[in-house]
Formats: C-alpha cells, sequence, structure tokens
C-alpha cells in the first residue's frame, strides 16, 4: 500500500546524499515522500520524484563548504545545541505543514533526532532515524565515543545548557522523552549506511537497525569520469565538503607529487577556488568538484577526509584509502578502518609532502590491504543499498 513519508535532513552533502537515493527507491515504489530541505538542494530533492519543501535553516551557513579548517571541543559541544534549535524549529515546521496530511512514517537525520523522536510522539507515527555514521546501542555509542575523542566534559557548559533546552523541549510538546533520549544519536529504528561488519559491536544489534551499506541513486551511479591518459598511477585526494578549507593541505598536496609517477586528482569540494593553488604540475589537476564515485573506479588510492559516505565509496569501489581525519567523528571511523585493515592512517598534524607520498605509496603496494578492501566492497554490495533501505521502511509502516 502506497504510504506517506516525511523526511527530515540537514543542509550537509553527506547527509543528504543517501537520503536522496533511499527517497527516489521509495518514489518508485509509489509511495509519496514529502522532504524538507533548503533552496540550495531542492533541484536535487525534486529529482528524486519527491515533493521537496523549502525552508530557511538555521544550518546553512555553518555547514557550507569552506566554513572551517578544523572543529575545536568548543565548536562541537555548542553544535549541539544549534542542532537542537533547529529540530525544535522542524517540529513546528512540520506541524503546520501537515495537520490535515499526517504523514505515515518520519524518516529523521540522526542531527536532528529530537524533531523525529517528538513528532513520532506527537503524531503516534513511526519514526526511522537515518544515521550516516556509526549505529549507537546499549553496547556501543558513537556521540559518547565521539565526546570522548574530543575531549568534551559531561560538565561543559554547552552540554550543560543543551540538557536544560532538551529538557524545556520536551515539556512544551508535553513529550515523555527523555532529554538523554532525545538528543542521544542512538534510536528505537535506523537505516546505517555502513555495513553491519564495519560497525562497532555490529554483533550486537538486532533487526531494528538496518545495516544497508552505501547508498547511491541512480543517476550517481551513473555518472561518468575521464581519467587522465598518461599511463600514471591514480591518486584522487579530498578533504570532503565540510572541513575542506585547506590551502596548506592543498599546496602540500601538489608538491608531494610534482614529478613524481603519479596523476594527482585534486577534488576541492567548493571550499576553496583552484585558481588559488597557481599554476600546477602537468600531472596534477585540481577541480571544485568530481563525480567521486565515478573517479574512485578509475584510482588505485583515495586520499580522505574519511567522512563515512567518502570512506564507503572507497571501500565500494574497492579502492583503498588513506584516512586524513578532520573531526572527531571521521577519525573514529578511520580508526575502525584500519582496525579492519581497511585503510592507511595519517594524523593531519604530521602531513609532509614525504609522509604523504610515502603513505600513498605504502597503500598501493600493499596487496593484503588491497584484497581486504576488495572483500569488503563485496560486502557492501551485498548490504543492500537504497533497496534495502526502502524495504526495510515499508516493513515498519
Amino acid at each position: 500500500m502506497p504510504r506517506h513519508i516525511l523526511v527530515l535532513t540537514i543542509p550537509a552533502h553527506g547527509h543528504l546524499r543517501p537520503l536522496l537515493a533511499v527517497t527516489e527507491q521509495l518514489v518508485r515504489r509509489g509511495h509519496r515522500v514529502s522532504f524538507l530541505t533548503t533552496e540550495e538542494f531542492a533541484p536535487a530533492v525534486r529529482a528524486t520524484g519527491a515533493t521537496a519543501l523549502p525552508y530557511e535553516s538555521l544550518l546553512t551557513e555553518a555547514l557550507g563548504p569552506g566554513q572551517y579548517q578544523t572543529l575545536t571541543s568548543d565548536m562541537l559541544a555548542w553544535s549541539a545545541v544549534l542542532f537542537l534549535q533547529e529540530s525544535a524549529n522542524l517540529v513546528t515546521l512540520a506541524r503546520r505543514l501537515f495537520a490535515d496530511d499526517m504523514p505515515d512514517l518520519v524518516l529523521y537525520d540522526m542531527i536532528v533526532g529530537p524533531a523525529g523522536r517528538a513528532l513520532e510522539q506527537l503524531w503516534d507515527r513511526p519514526a526511522v532515524q537515518s544515521t550516516p555514521s556509526m549505529a549507537s546501542n546499549a553496547h556501543y555509542s558513537q556521540l559518547r565515543t565521539v565526546h570522548e575523542q574530543s575531549g568534551v566534559p559531561d560538565d561543559h557548559p554547552a552540554v550543560i545548557e543543551l540538557f536544560d533546552r532538551a529538557q524545556q523541549f520536551a515539556t512544551d510538546l508535553a513529550l515523555t522523552a527523555t532529554p538523554e533520549y532525545l538528543v542521544d544519536w542512538g534510536a528505537d529504528r535506523s537505516l546505517v549506511y555502513v555495513p553491519r561488519e564495519f560497525q562497532q559491536a555490529g554483533e550486537t544489534f538486532g533487526d531494528e537497525t538496518a545495516f544497508v551499506g552505501p547508498c547511491f541513486s541512480a543517476e550517481y551511479t551513473r555518472d561518468t569520469w575521464e581519467a587522465p591518459r598518461d599511463g600514471l598511477p591514480l591518486v584522487v585526494l579530498s578533504m570532503g565538503t565540510l572541513y575542506n578549507n585547506q590551502p596548506d593541505f592543498f599546496a602540500t598536496c601538489v608538491r608531494a607529487f610534482d614529478g613524481r609517477p603519479w596523476h594527482a586528482v585534486i577534488a576541492l569540494g567548493g571550499g576553496m577556488d583552484p585558481r588559488t593553488l597557481g599554476p600546477l604540475p602537468s600531472n596534477v589537476t585540481a577541480h571544485a568538484w568530481i563525480p567521486q564515485l565515478a573517479a574512485l573506479r578509475r584510482a588505485d588510492v583515495f586520499v580522505t577526509a574519511a567522512g563515512v559516505g567518502s570512506l564507503m565509496e572507497s571501500l565500494y569501489t574497492g579502492t583503498p584509502p588513506v584516512l586524513v581525519p578532520q573531526m572527531p567523528e571521521t577519525e573514529v571511523a578511520s580508526r575502525r578502518a584500519v582496525e579492519l585493515g581497511l585503510g592507511t592512517l595519517l594524523e593531519p598534524a604530521k602531513i609532509t609532502e614525504d609522509t604523504l607520498l610515502d603513505a600513498v605509496r605504502e597503500t598501493a603496494a600493499d596487496e593484503a590491504l588491497r584484497a581486504r578492501v576488495r572483500r569488503m566492497a563485496e560486502v557492501c554490495e551485498r548490504a543492500g543499498g537504497a533497496v534495502r533501505a526502502a524495504e526495510a521502511l515499508e516493513s515498519r509502516c
């Protein structure tokens, strides 16, 4: 039976991309999808066949390309307060828009978890979390791990304010949910865009958590990219779309591969103008954007900031990664990849021309690592992707 599904997310590429793929599948299966988004991403939402409902997000500027070079513990702590306010705004908007057209299910991004959990109770409708990160349960907490990694203490002023505001949020809406439940990254039901085999404590999760692996839209998988024709091994380098204002790092990349027997393709993700890198060697190119999945299918090594989306693309295509995490969450994912023998970790503070070139060379030459990555590519394929995600949502309506 066709259902009406509401999607809540944030204006960030890594969080939107899998949701767009899942939305596309839902529409193909005859469901009606209403998708709250910003004007920037509305065309991509409409391309899936969903109804895009643009709104003014508090997060548009904060999550825009090129905003940051790094993430401090204070920034991480206070961002949670901003995310809660975004959730409160989304609840108000959703209740107004759907007062006479209540959705059958709410699919919400983990960052606006309070909104999804509030609407679940207010509407008495099932809600499922979209999790472009590690999942959490009683045995493993991604939020706790990230906070420990970043050094945010429980008595940080932002943490105290977050729980005070979450309590007020619950009181204002007459919710029975606790503040701790509202702001946690764990969920009663969730889609997770990594395979179970990659998840920390994956064996402890039940059927309420659907590990569907990477999810790609049909258009994204059809994208093509013409690789350089110089016959050199190819390395793709990208710091994603958030913490990509990295002029020193990208300049180091250029120098590292200048005159070397590699072709380096640098994707700046909108964080910098390629012209700021100046004249480039013949074996180095720089672009604002590239069709990353298509490029990785041709690459020998991927140097990545290790956002879960990019890391899963690397593993899905069987391209071994050099991991350069820029924030605590991506450091957690990077260390898990290294633990499984699926990549090479390079600490950002230790990057020089020599250490970067050596890491790329060693990763390319490590046949055992490459074999493990190829096996994980098969695991990612078997996880089911967007089709399995749509099936999981249908089972919860």
